[in-house]
């Protein structure tokens, strides 16, 4: 059986990346390292890139790069600042000419700001926005105009939880985070006819969570309020980001899946 995309295969190979080509984004985080890392594990070649071009973001992209290669995977390091469109445009061609295309495309940038909303001035609102909202954004569109030339592609948007509900001292996330997942279902349904699946993975309360201090359930509310009594490792994102990226999931697009350990059943 086949679709745009490929053999539809129901057995374990069907999430075999081999012959597959990555772009993750944000792979200075822990979240998108770990997703390149799976990825690399599951048999694809994958280019690391940061939001930004701080320097110590860079090196930690190019250490996830170095792991890749190590793995045998071709890997290469790139640098942009995804809040400038036409740099993510002219960065995205560079790693679909070194790699001879692009099948998957991750976005990681994940840039919180926990601040009350009379407080939060018109420069914070405006970087939570460039660089969660507008940064997925300029990435999907761009890597999208080289999956449209074969119709084919895989894009997978690693957001929040907080997108889906609301959380005090934390507006300019949410609404940020909110227009990543509909951007998500929007696009999913837009290039949908062209064999492009696009989805969305909402992190909860996470062990690389900016705001979630101790761990510990015994001193933590928040973590109290999680079912399973615990945060999620980094770790945890990578499985279903390969199957998202596979062949498995040939007919599930425009969805958002909570890595969360039931929290949103909660709230």
């Amino acid at each position: 059986m086949k679709n745009e995309w490929g053999d539809v295969r129901l057995s374990l190979d069907a999430y075999d990346l081999r012959g597959k080509r990555a772009l993750v984004i944000g792979a200075g985080g822990a979240a998108g390292r770990a997703i390149a890392w799976a990825l690399g594990e599951a048999g694809a070649d994958v280019a690391v890139s940061s939001i930004s071009n701080d320097g110590e973001e860079i090196l930690r992209a190019k250490k996830v790069q170095q792991e890749l290669t190590k793995m045998g995977r071709r890997s290469t390091t790139v640098a942009a600042d995804i809040t400038l469109g036409t740099g993510v445009q002219v960065m995205v061609r560079q790693v679909a000419k070194d790699l001879g295309g692009i099948d998957v495309l991750v976005n990681a940038p994940d840039f919180f700001l926990g601040k009350a909303a009379e407080s939060t001035t018109d420069l914070e609102w405006n970087r939570v926005m460039q660089v969660n909202l507008s940064g997925t954004f300029h990435a999907c569109r761009a890597a999208g105009k080289e999956m449209l030339k074969r119709r084919s592609g895989r894009i997978i948007n690693v957001g929040s939880v907080l997108g889906e509900r609301g959380l005090a001292h934390a507006a300019a996330y949410c609404a940020a985070q909110a227009g990543v997942l509909n951007l998500t279902r929007a696009l999913a349904q837009e290039w949908g006819p062209s064999g492009i699946t696009v989805n969305a993975i909402a992190q909860g309360w996470m062990e690389h969570s900016a705001a979630i201090g101790n761990p510990d359930p015994a001193a933590n509310q928040t973590v109290r309020f999680i079912p399973m009594k615990r945060a999620g490792a980094a770790a945890e994102l990578g499985a279903l980001a390969v199957y998202l990226a596979s062949d498995a999931s040939g007919y599930i697009s425009g969805q958002v899946m909570c890595v969360d350990g039931g929290l949103t059943t909660h709230l």
